[in-house]
């Protein structure tokens, strides 16, 4: 089998396993959008906070 056959059979394992794809409908992707906007924002107030009181208490030492 040459190079050729290989890339010729790759390009319809691909074709054949995309047509199996179920895509999100608009919907689901804006739910899922929202839920990812919120949790990034949730773990950067997170990481914020402990980071402003790692620094806090840091300086409490070193004062």
């Amino acid at each position: 089998m040459g190079i050729t056959d290989k890339v010729v059979k790759y390009y319809n394992d691909v074709v054949t396993e995309m047509k199996k794809v179920t895509w999100p409908t608009q919907q689901e992707l804006k739910d899922a959008t929202i839920v990812v906007l919120v949790v990034a924002g949730i773990l950067s107030v997170f990481t914020f906070s402990v980071d402003w009181f790692i620094n806090a208490v840091i300086k409490q030492f070193l004062n």
